[in-house]
């Protein structure tokens, strides 16, 4: 006899960091979604640079921790892996959702969104964007590709005013120059703006500010 796979729904625990007051004075808000084996307190500190009065910078962290070495030490988080995928996307996609629903309603009326996906972070930010409610006004994909399955008909008929922005450092280790330039080729369907700065596989803050500045 075979091996039946069975499911069934539970309650979960998500985990998010912030910096920033969130309150009717609130005007925008930043969700940043972190790569591959970090965790969300440590990665928002990148995002320091943003913080001023009527800002909220969010920071959810994956569902799945593990210990990046060994049994024991640092702990990273992620995504999705390649078992129950479609099931990891919905919950994480869920979770986003659910996350920017007590933000928008704690927040003033017209208060914008802005996301931002870095490496891993860059796939599930990007399915949550087709998903979601809410309008987005910019949208960053940080040195990881957009999700391989996105729609961008869809995307562009939920979002047409969105500044869309791509950027990957000349010294990235997971993208080399090649790799880059066929991206660039899949990616002609989506009105973006693509930034390269002298740096690696990182958050590089000169960068960021610079889009802070021409998003608005």
């Amino acid at each position: 006899m075979g091996v039946n796979e069975h499911y069934i729904k539970v309650e979960n625990t998500a985990h998010y960091v912030s910096l920033g007051e969130l309150n009717r004075g609130t005007k925008e808000i930043w969700i940043v979604c972190h790569g591959y084996g970090q965790l969300a307190k440590f990665f928002i500190r990148k995002f320091k640079i943003l913080q001023k009065e009527g800002v909220h910078i969010v920071a959810p962290q994956g569902f799945h921790k593990f210990y990046l070495k060994g049994f024991s030490g640092r702990v990273g988080a992620s995504w999705m892996t390649k078992e129950n995928r479609d099931d990891e996307i919905t919950d994480h996609c869920n979770f986003l959702e659910q996350l920017s629903d007590h933000l928008i309603n704690s927040a003033s009326k017209n208060c914008k969104i802005n996301v931002l996906g870095f490496s891993q972070g860059a796939a599930t930010i990007s399915r949550w964007c087709l998903k979601t409610k809410y309008s987005v006004n910019t949208f960053v994909l940080w040195a990881g590709k957009i999700a391989s399955d996105f729609d961008f008909d869809k995307y562009k008929s939920k979002h047409p005013n969105t500044n869309n922005y791509i950027i990957f450092g000349t010294r990235d280790q997971f993208y080399p120059v090649k790799t880059i330039k066929e991206y660039k080729t899949e990616m002609k369907e989506l009105d973006a703006t693509w930034i390269s700065y002298d740096g690696d596989h990182s958050i590089h803050s000169d960068t960021l500010h610079t889009i802070n500045t021409l998003g608005h």
